[in-house]
């Protein structure tokens, strides 16, 4: 079984007491971390570092970590296309303005809304943790022969 932790919208200018309890407690035993934006500093990137991160920009990070990250990525884990991008504009339509970024994926996670969601659309899952500063969620994924999402509350 492959778990994978997933952060958006941590907002953070330093690594905080409530950020390192998430890593070393929450997600202690996860293979991958996802990062699907806004991050913000350069110090959070580089402390997230220390695990096998995937991430991708928001449109509140720093311009050193705009420059370090993609927009838009794919990862392929499992057999599964995973696509990860950060999300813009209102939180309505977003759905639909991220699923029009990839082609042939499985799952897409998002953020940007800072809106927790489980949703299935046209065979693709998609997947938003939420904001660790506003919502106080994270997610976690697990791929074994079933994929399954859930949110957590920290």
């Amino acid at each position: 079984m492959l778990k994978i932790g997933v952060l958006s919208d941590t907002h953070l200018h330093k690594v905080t007491t409530e950020l390192r309890n998430l890593m070393e407690v929450v997600f202690r035993d996860i293979d991958i971390l996802f990062h699907v934006g806004d991050m913000v500093d350069l110090a959070v990137y580089e402390y997230l570092s220390n695990w096998n991160i995937k991430a991708v920009r928001g449109n509140m990070d720093s311009p050193y970590v705009v420059s370090m990250l993609p927009e838009k990525r794919i990862e392929e884990i499992n057999n599964k296309r995973i696509g990860l991008i950060h999300g813009w504009g209102s939180p309505r339509g977003i759905e639909d303005r991220v699923m029009a970024e990839f082609n042939d994926v499985d799952i897409i996670i998002f953020g940007h809304s800072h809106v927790p969601l489980i949703s299935k659309r046209d065979n693709i899952t998609l997947f938003n943790p939420g904001s660790f500063r506003d919502t106080n969620t994270a997610g976690i994924i697990e791929m074994g022969d079933e994929v399954s999402f859930r949110h957590i509350t920290l």
